[in-house]
């Protein structure tokens, strides 16, 4: 009996030991030599950390790192280059005020600035004219894109304008969250722009100060393939071993 006892035990454990480390299949990850990681305390914080690590002799090398805020209802799984199943997580979806957590491709970068002015950027780079929208209605062919705005052409009743009175899209990059396969109402134009402050949370966006984005934006560089992971910290430390993520002391 007590062997039976020990042996039903053991089997318990070895499920309950599973299933906290089986939310996500440790894959490689898309080859990289720049990474962004964003961590936050929890689900539902607003208040985070960016880290920029650079790839040397297949190590990963903290370049710099600086606040930042994301959605104002924290973090929702999202879709990016590995899908992700956490038990009891948020799941990103259009509307909900929460950023994408997960692992990200970089598109392009944006801004105010004429293209003349943006030459120093080494990412592909669209100007925010008066014109430029991303789409956010879930039922257009153009949801979760940038497209130039023709009323007369249009197939889409929501969107968001680029050029804003204030500064917050003066400079930015476009997340790949739920692209290129869009899934219509898993969320859309989510990118890394200037922050409202650091108590200000964003609509699903990941921001900081103009300053520390410009940082990124130097430093960034497209043909170096970047990613960007986003997760609560508890999420990060569980899966980091497994993708061969660099280790962070918070």
């Amino acid at each position: 009996m007590k062997k039976l006892l020990r042996l039903c035990f053991t089997i318990i454990l070895s499920i309950c030991s599973f299933s906290m480390i089986a939310w996500a299949k440790p894959i490689p990850l898309p080859a990289s030599k720049q990474l962004m990681v964003v961590i936050t305390d929890g689900w539902s914080n607003i208040q985070g950390t960016i880290y920029c690590f650079e790839k040397h002799h297949n190590k990963w090398t903290l370049k710099f790192s600086n606040p930042i805020v994301v959605g104002g209802k924290g973090l929702g799984i999202g879709d990016g280059v590995i899908p992700l199943s956490i038990d009891n997580a948020p799941v990103k979806k259009e509307g909900d005020m929460k950023s994408p957590a997960g692992f990200f491709t970089i598109g392009t970068a944006f801004g105010y600035a004429d293209y003349k002015d943006a030459k120093w950027i080494k990412n592909p780079y669209v100007r925010a004219t008066d014109t430029l929208i991303c789409v956010d209605d879930v039922h257009s062919a153009y949801y979760n894109t940038l497209v130039d705005n023709d009323p007369k052409k249009s197939d889409y009743n929501s969107f968001e304008h680029m050029r804003l009175q204030k500064d917050y899209y003066k400079w930015g990059l476009f997340i790949n969250h739920n692209s290129p396969k869009v899934v219509p109402g898993d969320g859309s134009c989510v990118f890394m722009h200037i922050w409202g402050g650091a108590d200000h949370g964003t609509a699903g966006c990941t921001a900081m100060t103009e300053a520390n984005l410009l940082r990124i934006l130097h430093w960034i560089k497209a043909s170096d393939s970047p990613l960007l992971v986003q997760l609560p910290k508890d999420e990060y430390r569980k899966i980091r071993g497994g993708f061969g993520l660099p280790e962070i002391k918070f």
